[in-house]
């Protein structure tokens, strides 16, 4: 499948900015969640009780964007996309 341009959807159990970024170096692209543990995740991201809920906090680089997002049950939900 590498070359292709497919999209990869996966859950927090195998998402990382690791394979995120290795998926690019082959033409794909990947959306997924990400769990809160990651040392790739600032401080900046987990801090959903100060936030309103269903706000959402973006970060960007060259090819990777990350995404807080804050439901309704004040619990972050972290998102990966490349």
């Amino acid at each position: 499948m590498y070359g292709t341009g497919r999209c990869v959807t996966s859950d927090s159990f195998i998402t990382s900015c690791e394979l995120t970024n290795f998926l690019l170096s082959k033409n794909m692209t990947v959306v997924g969640t990400l769990r809160k543990n990651k040392p790739e995740i600032s401080a900046l991201f987990l801090s959903g009780e100060q936030r309103n809920v269903h706000s959402s906090f973006f970060g960007f680089t060259n090819d990777l964007t990350l995404v807080s997002y804050v439901p309704a049950r004040k619990k972050t939900a972290i998102l990966l996309s490349s």
